[in-house]
């Protein structure tokens, strides 16, 4: 799993002094656009090789308020045909404690032509190598 330092921001907090349940996937994206840049090398997806989302789960464990030191653990759990499982855990860094978890279906997604596409074995290995998958 990579880890992804969060900053906290005013409007991420809401009048009951802690995170809006609305904001938790759009922080989990950012976990997911490093694990994209870092391990698979994209800086940015393109219209013919993108990814979208086919189901998405978040557990809410404990509040995350203004001051907690927050980071995002993301890993790939599977990698299906045209299809991975992305996991990933909101942690407080003083605590250690699981904030909350999200568990994420991407689908390979080609924009132009509106089909999903094979996860390229590239990315497969790529994949393979961080999470340490049997080859």
């Amino acid at each position: 799993m990579i880890t992804t330092p969060i900053q906290l921001r005013f409007n991420d907090i809401d009048i009951q002094g802690h995170m809006y349940n609305g904001q938790y996937q759009h922080i989990f994206d950012l976990g997911k656009n490093e694990y994209f840049e870092r391990i698979l090398g994209i800086e940015q997806m393109d219209g013919a090789q993108t990814v979208v989302t086919a189901s998405s789960t978040t557990n809410f464990y404990v509040p995350v308020g203004m001051k907690d030191r927050i980071v995002i653990r993301t890993g790939i759990e599977r990698v299906g045909t045209k299809s991975f499982t992305v996991f990933q855990e909101m942690i407080d860094l003083d605590t250690d404690t699981v904030k909350a978890d999200s568990r994420t279906v991407l689908v390979g997604w080609n924009a132009v032509t509106k089909e999903s596409f094979a996860i390229p074995d590239a990315w497969r290995e790529k994949i393979a190598r961080e999470e340490r998958f049997p080859q």
